[in-house]
Formats: C-alpha cells, sequence, structure tokens
C-alpha cells in the first residue's frame, strides 16, 4: 500500500512540474520584447574613394564593385541583443564575413533584394541591407523567438520559406515608407498647384501677360511633378502587391559575380 502511495505522490509531482514549465513556458513566450537593439561595430573610415551617392546599374556586380571594398574595410562585426520583460536576454555577434557569408552569400543576398524592387542609392544603404542578414542568421539561432513570430515573422519551420519571407518583409517596409513619402509629395504638390492656380488668376484679372506666362509655365512644371510622383506611387504599390504572389525559382536569373 506504502509502494502504491509512493508511485501516486511521484506521478503527482511530476505531472505538477510537467504543468508548472507548460504555464511558465508559455508565459515566457507570450512576453513582450522590450528593447531590441542592431549595431555594426565600425573599424576604420571607408576609404575616400567611397562614392557618397551611387548613380550606377542597380546590378549585384555594380553594387559590390562600387562600395564591398569599403564594407569590409570600415566594419567588423554586427551585434544584436533582444531583452524581454521577464528579462531574458538574447544576444548575437558575428563578424561581417565568414560565417556570414557561408549562410547568406552577398550575391545571392543583393541578387533578391534587387529582383523585388529595392534600391540601394548609397553606402549607407549597402551598408543596412548587408547587416540584415545578421539579424536573419539571429532569427535563425533562436528557434524560441521564431515560435513566437518574433518580429512579426511568420511561424515555419521551412528555412528557406523563413528566409523568404524576411527578405519580403524587408522590402515591403521599404514600399511602405516610400508610398509615405510620395503621398506626402503629393499633397504638397496639390497645394503648390492650388497657389499657382490662384496666381494665375490675379494675373489675368490684372491683364498682367508677362506675369500670366510666368504663372502658367510654373504651374505647368507643378502639374508634370504631380503626373511623375503619382506613377511612382503606383509603381511602388504594383510592386507591394507583387509581393504578394509566389515567386518561383525559376523566373530568377544567375546573380552575377562580382570583380575579384
Amino acid at each position: 500500500m506504502k509502494m502504491k502511495h509512493r508511485n501516486v505522490t511521484r506521478i503527482f509531482l511530476i505531472l505538477t512540474a510537467l504543468s508548472i514549465a507548460t504555464v511558465f513556458g508559455f508565459q515566457a513566450n507570450s512576453q513582450t520584447i522590450t528593447s531590441f537593439t542592431e549595431s555594426i561595430e565600425v573599424r576604420s573610415p571607408a576609404p575616400d574613394t567611397t562614392p557618397a551617392e551611387y548613380d550606377g546599374p542597380q546590378t549585384v556586380k555594380g553594387l559590390m564593385n562600387a562600395f564591398d571594398a569599403a564594407y569590409n574595410q570600415r566594419f567588423s562585426k554586427v551585434k544584436l541583443m533582444a531583452i524581454f520583460g521577464d528579462g531574458v536576454v538574447y544576444r548575437s555577434e558575428l563578424a561581417i564575413s565568414g560565417e556570414i557569408d557561408a549562410r547568406h552569400s552577398r550575391v545571392e543576398w543583393l541578387h533578391m533584394l534587387l529582383q523585388r524592387g529595392i534600391t540601394i542609392e548609397d553606402f549607407d544603404d549597402y551598408r543596412i541591407y548587408l547587416s540584415k542578414r545578421h539579424t536573419l542568421a539571429f532569427l535563425e539561432d533562436n528557434p524560441d523567438l521564431r515560435k513566437i513570430g518574433f518580429r512579426g515573422m511568420p511561424l515555419t519551420d521551412d528555412r528557406e520559406a523563413y528566409k523568404v519571407a524576411y527578405i519580403n518583409k524587408l522590402v515591403k517596409k521599404k514600399h511602405q515608407k516610400e508610398v509615405r513619402e510620395a503621398s506626402k509629395r503629393i499633397e504638397r504638390i496639390k497645394e503648390q498647384i492650388e497657389r499657382s492656380e490662384k496666381q494665375l488668376e490675379r494675373a489675368n484679372k490684372q491683364s498682367n501677360p508677362q506675369r500670366l506666362t510666368h504663372v502658367q509655365v510654373q504651374l505647368e512644371r507643378v502639374e508634370k511633378q504631380l503626373e511623375d510622383v503619382r506613377g511612382q506611387l503606383k509603381r511602388i504599390q504594383e510592386a507591394l502587391e507583387h509581393l504578394k504572389e509566389p515567386m518561383p525559382p525559376q523566373e530568377l536569373t544567375p546573380p552575377e559575380k562580382p570583380k575579384q
């Protein structure tokens, strides 16, 4: 009888421990993040030959020829840290080359971004987008974070699907920012058009041909700007819609290799 009682007690304790672990595990997973930082460690200044802005072709080869040497010289490692409300801390620190290049090569990474409509306009853009490989590696290395959909990522164990979703998220964020900026520009241009129309009306009333011609030219220029920005906004919105569509691998052209 005592043996049976001890077994029942042992089973009860095990079940209790499992229940506590389940409860605390759920609480940890449901904790909100209080801090997430991404930082890149600077090693030395970028070479003087690094272009401030990039107006070359938006290709892997062109971008790497313009910025890759400077990226390697200027930066050494990327550090990431996520802190949750319960005090749990996740950290990562990887050099900008070596392991991260083996896991997510620069050529493939840039190629996938460019295929989805990302434009890299300067060295800072290049730095930001390459360093995002480290954030993906950080998420890949921490399954606990993947299980809770950290950073708005989907719940999947398929690494390739997770990578594509992460890149699409980067692209979507960039395009959404562009939509906001274009929308603000449209509103400003509309205000300019309204002012120009009032000036045109006054010039007509004053019978001032010189002033009238000047305002008409100004109005035409502003209306052209409005047309251009609306076209830009339409292209961005189409790119956002395109992200919702599957992108089969066979549609991708092989990435270009940079000069050694």
